[in-house]
């Protein structure tokens, strides 16, 4: 039998200084069924000029010039010239092991599973990296609307399974079935959007405990380039327009299970030294400030009457970090988020020190 076709999507811009590493990774593939696409958006610099330079050399490898429209667009592009049964995404600043594509594809074969992802490594602008993943292998299985809202509220909208749409294989399929498509106005956390839409689909992910990707963290990185202040903006935006897409489908009632997740994860980047009440204030002035805060308000005076399905799906730590954003915003009462907030973080630092005993007994990672 014939190997499934798999498919690598990497939108280019602008990316000249790092952009030959990364084809040479994806080139160097041990896996041999393989179409490359390779999406310029518009690169004022050398990128567009290198794709087509490798293109020359590797019959696999498609280039798509376009005007530059953002990354939604580009990947959204590769995604309407893909034939793959399989799709990967990778940025053009980034590279990849040469085994990923072969032994994803065997999971996903042999297991006949919706998903698989997989750790990275954090690679610094001054040198050196850091794991990001999980110590073991995990199989989910959603055999229950109950069960999928806890992997999507405990697993993936906290960043406890890394959501970057380059850290997993996707079924092409399950894509094209769901008309799963990327937000085209949508300039970060678009890779949370599109996994969490996608992995509402499916009944099952594996997790692969090895560091496939190597994520270039720089100064120039579109996650770096922007403020909190548009975090808070877009980030509303995403959840409002999640809600609308998404209503009716008895998986997303109530929808501000996932409105509050989301948000109160963002929270943390409002957070310094601990000062939980100063940053839940610093977050919640941003919010005040976009023009969706009375859907927020909203948002919060529903959970407010039901705070026990928050917990439900949310689980006891970061269901109380819930109720207690949504809280805040009712009533200015900061109290409730500040103790549920000292809870997960005596939570994270026990399991830190936990993991640090477990890698020196193991003699490292």
């Amino acid at each position: 039998m014939m190997a499934p076709l798999a498919s690598i999507i990497i939108p280019v811009y602008n990316v000249e200084k790092f952009l030959e590493r990364c084809l040479a990774s994806v080139c160097a593939q041990t896996y041999a069924r393989l179409e490359i696409i390779l999406v310029d958006d518009g690169s004022a610099d050398a990128s567009g000029q290198i794709c087509d330079r490798f293109s020359e050399k590797d019959p696999r490898i498609q280039v798509i010039h376009q005007k530059n429209e953002g990354v939604s667009a580009a990947r959204n592009k590769g995604l309407e010239a893909a034939k793959g049964k399989y799709i990967y995404f990778v940025d053009g600043d980034d590279w990849v092991d040469d085994t990923m594509v072969e032994e994803t594809v065997f999971v996903m074969e042999a297991g006949g599973y919706d998903a698989c992802t997989w750790g990275h490594y954090i690679v610094q602008d001054e040198g050196g990296s850091l794991y990001f993943g999980r110590k073991k292998t995990m199989l989910f299985r959603f055999s229950t609307e109950e069960e999928k809202r806890h992997f999507l509220c405990r697993w993936l909208l906290p960043c406890r399974l890394d959501w970057s749409v380059w850290s997993r294989v996707f079924r092409r399929d399950v894509i094209e079935h769901n008309r799963i498509r990327f937000a085209a106005n949508q300039k970060i956390f678009e890779d949370l959007d599109f996994s969490f839409r996608y992995l509402a689909c499916c009944q099952n992910l594996y997790y692969i405990p090895r560091p496939f990707y190597h994520y270039r963290q720089h100064s120039t990185s579109a996650l770096h380039a922007n403020t909190l202040e548009r975090w808070t903006t877009d980030t509303l935006e995403m959840t409002r327009r999640q809600e609308s897409m998404l209503a009716g489908q008895s998986l997303f009632e109530p929808f501000f299970i996932y409105t509050g997740t989301v948000l109160t994860v963002l929270l943390d980047n409002f957070v310094t030294k601990g000062e939980a009440g100063q940053g839940l204030a610093q977050a919640v002035n941003c919010f005040e400030a976009c023009k969706d805060w009375e859907y927020l308000k909203e948002q919060a005076q529903r959970a407010a009457e039901n705070r026990t399905a928050v917990r439900r799906a949310c689980g006891w730590r970061l269901g109380g970090q819930v109720n207690g954003f949504f809280q805040y915003i009712l009533t200015r009462d900061a109290v409730p988020y500040q103790r549920a907030y000292r809870v997960q973080c005596c939570y994270t630092a026990i399991r830190t020190l936990k993991n640090k005993w477990f890698c020196g007994r193991r003699g490292g990672v």
